[in-house]
């Protein structure tokens, strides 16, 4: 351990003659590099030994202190987020502040500083200004044992479908969110006004379009993922299961507490990314949220998986995912060649637009399109456009009356003549 006092005096000695001993041998015996004790050699000429043992800052400020100026600057740029953690405000501060260019002059004007975590902690606590956010304290009770990460990225994403008022108008939409186990990293994601099918597939579209086909895909038992009738595939089963992508199911939240955290992140952050760059609609919040934010949180909570090699298997060209993104259903032919298809009939069409007239009771595979509801029909191996027919009931509401006697019977049809 370093002596101070002990290589003054030492040095002192050597400076008057006292002791012959060498910079080296004084290094040795106190632990001071020699350039430092050079250095306590010039100042110990003009000041004595106890001079130079008390810190000369003692007493003095900080020089990394903050102004009232920078203070004052910060406490008004926190208005701008009244409900923020201490961790993602720092964030802010610093990308729209300290590295913004065009805050050149306001760094200039109110010596403004890049700051620590610990520094905007304080200034938390200084200013009464409560985090939203707290870390949790663990005491080793009911805790749920770490389970190894995959070791390849795309060997193993996990789904999951989140309600959350994230514009604070009262009003949930769900985002249906994909990540990888190996690397933690966000995928893609979707928001719709419920969990339901279609945020899933636009989810699992972007994923596969960008990264490729996952080998196997981690979820709760929702009932868009799972029946809760007989356990078989749902319209989501289908879909991966057309794509080769295996589905398993947790028995418990826990057990994929890795998504379950990134909501809990996202639900934290988002709203303050959203009041940031001014997004107004959750169709500019899609298209932000996959283009920009995905990789800009990424870049924060990421990691390297274990191992280089990818499971992800880059969608082959032939395939039409038009064609994998289907609700499908059997259906018969019936008179007329017509087939029945969300309370409307329709009519399977070639490509010269004329009417194809299977036998009546044959069997076809409906499909309609999860994103543009267009419908065609897979008959004899081939796929047909459709036409719907005219003239069918159309509203998908069937609707009831309670009819009591002769009188109120006629009154009823006459109202509803055509």
């Amino acid at each position: 351990m370093k002596n101070k006092k002990y290589a003054l005096e030492l040095l002192k000695e050597k400076i008057n003659g006292q002791r012959i001993i060498t910079y080296k041998q004084i290094s040795d015996l106190t632990e001071y590099t020699t350039r430092q004790l050079i250095r306590f050699s010039k100042e110990i000429e003009n000041k004595d030994i106890e001079s130079m043992l008390i810190n000369s800052n003692t007493g003095k400020a900080s020089h990394n202190v903050a102004s009232v100026l920078e203070i004052q600057y910060i406490l008004s740029f926190k208005k701008q987020y009244p409900n923020i953690s201490i961790a993602q405000f720092m964030d802010f501060y610093h990308e729209d502040i300290i590295f913004n260019p065009e805050k050149k002059h306001d760094i200039f004007e109110y010596h403004l500083k890049q700051r620590s975590y610990s520094f905007f902690k304080d200034f938390y606590r200084n200013n009464n200004i409560k985090s939203p956010r707290k870390h949790r304290h663990f005491n080793g009770k009911n805790s749920h044992p770490l389970r190894t990460p995959s070791p390849r990225r795309g060997m193993l994403v996990m789904i999951d479908g989140t309600p959350h008022d994230w514009f604070e108008n009262g009003k949930n939409f769900s985002l249906h969110l994909a990540i990888d186990d190996a690397t933690g990293e966000i995928l893609s994601g979707w928001f719709c006004p419920t969990e339901c099918l279609l945020g899933y597939c636009y989810m699992l579209k972007i994923l596969v379009t960008k990264y490729g086909i996952p080998e196997n895909i981690y979820s709760d038992k929702h009932s868009i993922l799972k029946s809760p009738i007989d356990g078989n595939l749902t319209q989501f089963g289908k879909i991966c299961e057309n794509l080769g992508i295996n589905l398993i199911f947790a028995e418990t939240p826990e057990a994929k507490g890795k998504i379950e955290k990134w909501n809990d992140t996202l639900q934290g952050r988002l709203i303050n990314d959203i009041k940031r760059k001014n997004i107004y609609s959750y169709t500019e919040l899609n298209r932000y949220f996959n283009q920009y934010y995905i990789p800009y949180m990424n870049r924060k909570f990421s990691y390297l998986s274990t191992e280089k090699e990818s499971e992800f298997v880059p969608v082959d060209k032939s395939i039409k995912l038009s064609n994998i993104f289907c609700i499908r259903e059997d259906r018969k032919i019936l008179s007329g060649c017509v087939f029945s298809w969300g309370n409307n009939y329709y009519q399977l069409i070639n490509s010269k637009k004329e009417v194809v007239k299977p036998y009546q009771g044959s069997n076809i595979k409906v499909m309609e399109n999860a994103f543009t509801k267009e419908v065609r029909g897979k008959y004899n191996g081939h796929i047909y456009l459709t036409k719907q027919v005219p003239g069918h009931r159309k509203d998908s509401v069937k609707r009831q009356e309670k009819i009591y006697n002769q009188k109120l019977l006629e009154e009823y049809l006459n109202n509803h003549k055509q």
